[in-house]
């Protein structure tokens, strides 16, 4: 190892998920597919895969993609938003059969018994929450992660309007010796030593991987991400793409005046029409000013992970020879103390 090459930080929840940082993608609805899924894993964090809206063959073929371009761990999300509890509970077969080590749950609160299935089948249970009453219940019904979920987050959120200083320490408080992990706003380095400072074990990060090139977002949508600053984005609970009237969610405002799909909030694909793109309001977190280009989905994550504590060689071996010298003369200083005694026996 190189004197300027970083240790890599290990920490509880890193042990726990096998990987090598404690940087999570956020599993997003058709964005978070099997490239970007696999380059977050591969970069040695946590990728996971967007099961909302995915039919349960599109959900196995995603996991199998992502296993062919990844030997790493990842995880797969799954929302009971679409098709009712029959489709949720075929999702939730694949899940069974094809075993990625974390499952990640969201609006599952009507399913308590997905968690104790999970893990029977060996898998790790994290589930996201923006309330401390919805931590509590995670918490009792086994989960092993708990995601802090701030109003700072893009796309869809919880019913508590919590911001993440706020939130963080008062579910560290609940969530007993389980990680915590804070999501909402995280961007870059900078949000990631605050949110280690407040307590979290790790990060989610959404917004800032959409703008990334290995994610399924149109280029329109990219754009408009990093386009924005911290002022363009707002919270609604009214009409989105897939959801529950009135859930709440967060997007960067389409403001055009004759425009009736201003009105629905989305995530633009790169399948879509180029017009579907322009007239949505985009799914979108109030870190988007931070977000000054689209990269590589490594980049992304090296710009985060600068954020973790980390040492040099060269640095951890002056550590190691000071504490070595202070030992050395911690002894010293002892026999010289017993001298005297030896000397008069």
């Amino acid at each position: 190892m190189s004197a300027t090459e970083p240790v890599v930080f290990h920490n509880a929840l890193a042990e726990l998920c096998g990987i090598s940082s404690p940087i999570f993608l956020a599993g997003m609805a058709a964005i978070s597919g099997p490239k970007l899924v696999s380059a977050v894993s591969n970069a040695g964090g946590m990728g996971i895969v967007g099961g909302l809206r995915a039919a349960p063959r599109l959900l196995r073929r995603w996991i199998s993609e992502t296993r062919d371009q990844t030997d790493k761990p990842f995880g797969v999300n799954l929302v009971p938003q679409f098709g009712g509890p029959d489709v949720f509970e075929a999702q939730f077969h694949v899940i069974l059969k094809e075993r990625p080590p974390l499952l990640s749950l969201f609006y599952a609160e009507a399913y308590p018994e997905m968690i104790s299935r999970a893990k029977d089948a060996g898998l790790k249970v994290m589930v996201q929450v923006g309330t401390v009453g919805l931590a509590k219940e995670a918490v009792a019904r086994g989960a092993d992660i708990i995601v802090a979920q701030g109003s700072e987050a893009g796309g869809h959120m919880n019913r508590g309007t919590i911001a993440l200083s706020a939130l963080v320490p008062a579910i560290l408080e609940v969530a007993g010796h389980r990680p915590v992990i804070a999501a909402g706003g995280i961007t870059n380095r900078d949000d990631v030593r605050i949110a280690l400072a407040m307590g979290a074990t790790g990060v989610l990060v959404g917004t800032a991987f959409v703008a990334t090139h290995e994610s399924n977002a149109h280029d329109l949508y990219k754009q408009k991400i990093v386009d924005a600053t911290a002022d363009d984005t707002e919270r609604r609970v009214g009409y989105s793409f897939g959801w529950t009237y009135g859930t709440p969610h967060r997007v960067i405002p389409n403001k055009d005046r004759w425009n009736v799909l201003k009105h629905i909030g989305g995530g633009a694909r790169a399948i879509d029409a180029p017009r579907l793109a322009r007239k949505l309001s985009l799914y979108a977190g109030q870190g988007v000013g931070k977000v000054a280009g689209v990269m590589s989905a490594a980049d992304r994550f090296a710009e985060l992970a600068a954020g973790l504590p980390h040492v040099t060689a060269s640095s951890a071996q002056q550590v190691d020879f000071q504490m070595a010298r202070a030992r050395a003369m911690e002894m010293l200083t002892g026999l010289r103390q017993t001298a005297p005694d030896i000397a008069s026996s």
